[in-house]
């Protein structure tokens, strides 16, 4: 059989490239073009590896579960629910690789749909619905969020930098900033790790056993402590800053105050922050 090492290369690639995509996009992990394209490019020489003489043992299933856990650790780093993150990708990866295996054979046996009465159905539908309740139980809220149309994409800067992150539109998160009168954008820290310098990370990765006003004593300035109150806190403070620059779903909102959350605010890792603001969505209903 004829192997064409640059047409498997670019087929893994894309292949790959895609499910890190999505896998991010559902996981509400910021996407860093530059590391996803580290990581499809790595997954596409692997694909390559794969398909020539002799490397075939490559192609089992523990070198293939230690590439994608490779890939996924390059493209987002480790970070919570890793496994959850790994699952995704190996799931999105086994279904883009059946597709593009399945139409090379349609292309290939020249029968066109006719081809298809010869599959073994029962083995279809099995394996869809293992897939379908694996997702189910495993990204549920996630899922629920981004079928409601709940979740939207955020952009902040701050000193020269950006982050992006998923959001969950929460008309419940009522909490505003006493100084200005503006919603509060609430984010886990580190859904916003880009914005941070090695100092500020270094003293933001003992916010959730020190506490905010621990940590605020650690930091430069810009930083601040907000009050507020939620079921079970009478009352608290949240570590905050503003962003010098926001945008919900494309639509810049201007400066906002972010509260930094010491621990993750999804259960379920599908997003990093809470708005309870305006978005860009048509029809959104939520007023600043």
């Amino acid at each position: 059989m004829v192997v064409y090492v640059d047409i498997a290369f670019l087929l893994n690639c894309l292949a790959d490239g895609a499910a890190l995509y999505v896998t991010g996009r559902l996981s509400g992990l910021p996407l860093r073009k530059r590391r996803l394209l580290a990581a499809a490019l790595l997954g596409g020489t692997y694909g390559a590896l794969c398909a020539l003489p002799g490397w075939s043992v490559l192609a089992s299933f523990l070198p293939q579960t230690a590439a994608a856990a490779g890939l996924v650790w390059l493209a987002f780093g480790k970070r919570g629910a890793f496994l959850r993150q790994l699952l995704l990708f190996f799931i999105l990866s086994c279904a883009m690789g059946g597709a593009l295996v399945a139409g090379g054979r349609l292309l290939e046996s020249g029968e066109g749909l006719a081809v298809l009465t010869r599959l073994d159905w029962r083995v279809f539908f099995l394996a869809g619905g293992v897939c379908f309740l694996v997702l189910s139980v495993v990204f549920r809220g996630g899922a629920r969020h981004a079928v409601a149309g709940q979740l939207c994409q955020c952009v902040l800067e701050r000193g020269g930098r950006r982050a992006a992150l998923t959001a969950l539109l929460d008309t419940g998160h009522t909490l505003t900033d006493g100084l200005t009168g503006r919603p509060v954008l609430t984010a886990h820290w580190e859904a916003l790790e880009p914005l941070w310098t090695a100092e500020e990370r270094d003293a933001l990765s003992h916010l959730e056993r020190d506490g905010s006003a621990a940590c605020l004593e650690r930091l430069g300035g810009g930083f601040r402590l907000l009050p507020y109150q939620a079921v079970g806190v009478s009352g608290g403070l949240l570590l905050c800053f503003q962003a010098e620059r926001a945008a919900i779903d494309g639509k810049v909102i201007g400066p906002v105050t972010v509260a930094l959350s010491p621990s993750a605010v999804s259960d379920g890792g599908g997003y990093g922050a809470l708005w309870g603001g305006e978005c860009g969505k048509e029809g959104c209903g939520h007023a600043a």
